[in-house]
């Protein structure tokens, strides 16, 4: 019995001093681990510390935003849009008619008037014929295509008004900035790899490669030089607007509708009345006058076909009428 009570008591020593182990060895792990995470978070940070002595960190710049596009409100309500300013790119065309009494000092004012402005007439076209003595109502007329400074751009056809009566004009504006920057900075690109093809092209030491790099140098070129053809007819399209005149020679001057009287309104609807049965009477003797020729060439013919025909229907009425009698 007490063997046993022995045994007992040997074998919970033995479970109490592994239990203390178990604790002790537990203990001693987690402190290790602690003492690592510890050591290499201190080392990372040292790391960093001296990368950060070698490198020399520059302040991040705030991108510009793109022509045209919105920019967002900062947290103190402020638009950063407001402080940039953007050099739009528009082209600006336009047209106006006139007409005028005078037409020689019209025509010779507007082109003044022009070079004044420091435009120029990219083409001009006159027809027509001078007003005769029989005071007939007169047919030339004068287109030009002005190419005018865009600053002149808005007040030229508020200008034309004091050479003549303005009937119309019309304007128009092409928006380019996005497609012109996109292709600036295209042209951009292309010129820093043709300088590094150059660059290759020094190196190369075989026939092989400096033909490739020729050919490339070619092909980058060729893009380059239609880039800078586009953006140089931009410009010059931006710079210099494009407005069509025509300038038309009359006798009387159209009456404006807004100030124009009832009584005005009456009389130039009876005037009216009185031209179109005056050139309908005319339009009738010409059409008279034109018919004469075609009367002498098909009368004759006419005349004769129909004493044919009646030649050959009297013959047939003979023949029968003989016809007949031979029957009885």
């Amino acid at each position: 019995m007490k063997n046993k009570l022995c045994s007992v008591k040997l074998i919970l020593i033995h479970i109490l001093i592994i239990s203390v182990l178990v604790m002790i060895t537990g203990c001693g792990s987690k402190d290790s681990a602690t003492y690592e995470n510890d050591v290499a978070g201190s080392y990372s940070e040292e790391s960093t510390a001296d990368r950060s002595m070698d490198v020399e960190i520059a302040p991040a710049e705030p991108a510009s935003p793109a022509p045209g596009s919105d920019v967002s409100l900062g947290n103190d309500g402020f638009s950063l849009g407001e402080t940039v300013e953007i050099g739009h790119k528009i082209i600006y065309s336009g047209e106006v008619m006139m007409e005028t009494l005078s037409f020689e000092e019209s025509v010779e004012k507007i082109q003044r008037y022009v070079k004044g402005i420091g435009g120029y007439a990219e083409s001009s076209f006159i027809e027509g014929r001078r007003i005769s003595e029989t005071s007939k109502p007169s047919r030339r007329t004068a287109v030009f295509t002005f190419r005018i400074p865009q600053q002149q751009f808005h007040s030229f056809s508020e200008n034309l008004k004091e050479y003549g009566n303005v009937l119309s004009s019309s304007t128009h504006g092409e928006n380019i900035t996005e497609k012109y920057f996109d292709t600036e900075a295209r042209l951009k690109s292309l010129v820093i790899q043709e300088e590094r093809m150059l660059n290759l092209l020094e190196r190369a030491e075989n026939i092989e490669d400096i033909l490739r790099i020729e050919s490339e140098l070619a092909n980058l070129r060729y893009q380059i030089e239609n880039l800078t053809g586009t953006l140089q007819k931009w410009d010059n399209l931006v710079q210099f607007s494009t407005i069509r005149v025509e300038v038309r020679e009359v006798d009387q001057v159209t009456t404006d509708p807004e100030t124009a009287s009832w009584f005005d309104e009456i009389g130039e609807a009876f005037k009216d009345s009185v031209l179109a049965v005056i050139k309908t009477l005319q339009n009738i003797v010409i059409l008279l006058i034109m018919a004469v020729p075609f009367a002498l060439v098909f009368i004759p013919v006419f005349i004769i076909m129909q004493k044919l025909y009646n030649l050959y229907r009297n013959r047939k009425n003979k023949k029968k009428t003989s016809d007949s009698n031979n029957q009885q």
